[in-house]
């Protein structure tokens, strides 16, 4: 300084951010390199010598070095980048597989899924050996039948199928109401009491049929069923259910036809009141105006008690009824209209309930 003043100039060159002139600041930079010593920008100086040196044999690896260097500066756990894309793909598979719908599954239906694959891979394998006559389950069943007859064994046809069947409810035998009518190409008409053989589900039995038909009142007994009309019919076998169809014929076949009848079930009970009429006669033993004492008629004095209160007729029209018995002789007294005659026929009309045959014979043969 020259007099106390300061040159800028050279105060200028120890602000290295002062921008100023070219040629200024390659003599300050000079001279600073004089004075204050060297000064190197690292960050300029490392792009500089990159630049001038171009490319070489170990710029490759100095690249990927460089990007393993971020790479591994990026993941916070500190593990390869391979072996955490690995993690990821685990933690995808695991934890965000969806259903269609969008829901996550639950431990159930993945173990679902699972065993589902498992039979999916097996079938396929199974279907490839078509030689292998193979059954899947629930396509069979193995039946252990004990104390088997050795006369069954014997005379086993192979060729013909067995059926295996039976419910415990069904075991059980009671009453059976049904809905029968004569087939149209059977000839003849079918009769109460003759033994008939009925085949309904699995069982085929023969049973002897009583035939009714029901007034709304009371079921009547037919002593043939009708020509072109339904009727019921009361047998003796196993429960059956009702709305079954069922099918009769007779065992010794007389016709070219022989399906006598068809049906359906109706209802199972323990007891039907099939009722019969019938008509009993009696005559007069003695006359009092309009009462008389009729014997023959019945036998005892627990008969007439039953019909106490009857109507009764005679052959000439008078009607009567019948009042009390008189001695243990069968005689009872009635009361007509009007007096009768000696010689007049006393009947009486009545319905007798009739038991129903319970006859089951179960047919084994084929």
């Amino acid at each position: 300084s020259v007099g106390g003043e300061i040159d800028e100039s050279k105060l200028r060159k120890f602000f290295i951010t002062n921008p100023g002139d070219s040629d200024d600041e390659e003599g300050s930079a000079d001279e600073g390199e004089d004075d204050a010593g060297d000064f190197e920008d690292l960050e300029a100086g490392s792009g500089s010598e990159d630049e001038k040196s171009g490319s070489g044999p170990d710029d490759g690896a100095s690249g990927s070095d460089d990007d393993d260097e971020s790479e591994e500066e990026e993941n916070e756990f500190g593990l390869p980048a391979d072996k955490m894309k690995k993690l990821k793909n685990k933690f995808d598979r695991v934890y965000d597989s969806d259903d269609e719908d969008g829901e996550k599954k639950d431990f159930y239906q993945q173990q679902k899924d699972v065993l589902q694959k498992y039979v999916d891979d097996t079938r396929t394998e199974m279907d490839e050996l078509a030689t292998i006559n193979y059954r899947w389950a629930g396509e069979y069943v193995k039946v252990v039948i004990e104390d088997m007859p050795y006369e069954f064994m014997q005379g086993l046809d192979p060729t013909l199928p067995i059926v295996l069947g039976g419910i415990s409810n069904e075991e059980g035998l009671s009453l059976i109401t049904l809905r029968i009518k004569r087939h149209r190409w059977y000839p003849k008409i079918l009769k109460t009491g003759d033994p008939i053989v009925v085949s309904v589900g699995w069982r085929r039995f023969q049973t002897i049929p009583t035939y009714f038909m029901n007034d709304r009142i009371k079921n009547r007994m037919l002593k043939y069923t009708p020509e072109h009309l339904h009727c019921s019919a009361a047998i003796y076998s196993p429960y059956i259910q009702p709305g079954t169809g069922f099918c009769a014929y007779y065992m010794k076949r007389a016709h070219n036809f022989g399906v006598a009848a068809t049906g359906t079930v109706l209802e199972n009970s323990q007891a039907i009141d099939v009722v019969k009429k019938i008509k009993l006669t009696g005559l007069p033993e003695k006359i009092h105006k309009h009462t008389a004492y009729i014997k023959r008629m019945f036998n005892t004095s627990l008969e007439v008690a039953k019909f106490e209160g009857a109507a009764i007729k005679t052959v000439s029209g008078i009607r009567g009824q019948v009042k009390k018995a008189f001695g243990n002789n069968g005689v009872f007294r009635a009361t007509f209209e009007d007096r009768i005659k000696a010689s007049d026929i006393v009947f009486l009309r009545a319905f007798h309930t009739i038991p129903i045959k319970k006859f089951y014979n179960p047919i084994t043969s084929l």
